[in-house]
C-alpha cells in the first residue's frame, strides 16, 4: 500500500559509450521516507519491450504515463 512515505518511480535509460539511439532498459524503484530522508527499498530492472508495453497500455489505459 502506498502512503505519504512511499513512492514508486519508473525510469528508462541505457548504458553506452556513445549516445544510445533508444532507451532500452526500464528501472522501477520503490522508495520509502524514513526520518525525513528518501531511501531506495527495492529496485527492479528489465529490458524494455515496446510490443508488450503497447499491449499493456491497450488493456490498461490508466497505466499510460502522463
Amino acid at each position: 500500500m502506498l502512503t505519504a512515505d512511499t513512492a514508486v518511480v519508473v525510469t528508462r535509460g541505457e548504458v553506452a559509450k556513445k549516445t544510445p539511439r533508444k532507451l532500452g532498459k526500464v528501472a522501477t524503484y520503490t522508495l520509502v521516507r524514513q526520518d525525513g530522508q528518501w531511501l531506495i527499498a527495492a529496485v527492479q530492472k528489465t529490458k524494455h519491450k515496446p510490443l508488450m508495453e503497447a499491449v499493456s497500455f491497450k488493456f490498461q489505459p490508466a497505466t499510460v504515463p502522463a
